[in-house]
């Protein structure tokens, strides 16, 4: 009989002997938006918070760029990730990435992208920007570059290649409203959480006076919010951890503590439940501008 359960048991898949394996370590990674610092100190709080509500064993991933935090997911080095909405995108075609939840702030399942300047510039439009430098935040960036340089293409006609003097990479939304803010660059694509342009990357990264020296001067359409996602492998493996995970972050919203770790994390006041239908708005973007989401 014993010898029959064992030949039994060299049939089976390897991943059939292991499935039950319960899981005790959690890696979540985090995107880099802003100072590496700051995410590391938010990230950790969301880290506790997650483990005190599940049981389990938390790292925290800081990705240097969002290229990184897709490969972290696709290697399996990270289980779950807060990915923006064009990273969510490239990581289905790379690492076979399901999102699970979008952020929410101030009642919108969305926000913006907008160009600023400084406001004393003497720029009021688009247009005064011709042969000035702007400065995007990453190749992978949603609102810091994909959707407002497509944006650009098709509702004004504007090749950002040839209109613009130089374009440079500024890495972070709070480097890029320093580098307008410094007279560094010209202009910048950051985000913005409202059509009047009063809440963006430089209310939050600036103070007072300094703040109301930056303005913005084009707007795009909406732009579906960040997400939290895994792989459908893990998914498939671990569903209870992920139906946990999702009742985690959608209570977040509805007590102080979690309100507070998710709007030091990302200024986010909550999170709801998303599908990958979503986001085709990213998708038609990047087609425009050619980028290859793989």
């Amino acid at each position: 009989m014993k010898l029959l359960l064992l030949a039994v048991l060299l049939l089976l898949p390897a991943h059939s002997l292991f499935a039950a394996a319960e899981k005790k370590l959690i890696t979540i990674g985090f995107n880099p938006a802003e100072n590496a610092d700051v995410i590391e100190t938010n990230g950790k709080l969301f880290s506790e918070y997650y483990k005190k509500a599940t049981g389990l064993d938390v790292k925290t991933f800081i990705a240097t760029d969002y290229t990184a935090l897709i490969e972290a997911l696709r290697s399996g080095r990270i289980d779950f990730a807060f990915l923006p909405p064009f990273s969510l995108v490239k990581a289905e075609e790379i690492a076979n990435a399901q999102v699970l939840m979008k952020s929410v702030r101030k009642g919108q399942a969305f926000f913006y992208s907008g160009i600023i300047v400084r406001s004393d510039k003497g720029f009021n439009k688009i247009e005064d920007l011709k042969g000035k430098n702007i400065a995007w935040v990453d190749p992978a960036s949603s609102s810091g570059f994909i959707v407002p340089k497509a944006s650009l293409i098709t509702k004004k006609k504007i090749d950002p290649d040839t209109f613009f003097g130089r374009q440079v990479y500024a890495g972070s939304h709070d480097a890029l409203v320093l580098a307008v803010l410094n007279g560094t660059v010209d202009a910048g694509a950051t985000f913005v959480n409202d059509k009047a342009g009063t809440d963006g990357a430089w209310t939050q990264f600036l103070k007072g006076d300094e703040a109301k020296k930056i303005k913005m001067i084009y707007l795009t359409d909406p732009i579906p919010g960040d997400t939290m996602a895994t792989t459908k492998k893990f998914a498939t493996e671990h569903k209870d951890i992920v139906d946990k995970t999702v009742k985690i972050l959608a209570g977040m919203g509805k007590n102080d503590e979690g309100k507070a770790i998710l709007k030091a994390l990302y200024r986010i006041d909550s999170m709801i439940v998303a599908t990958s239908k979503e986001y085709q708005p990213l998708r038609d973007a990047a087609k425009v501008i050619d980028v290859d989401v793989k």
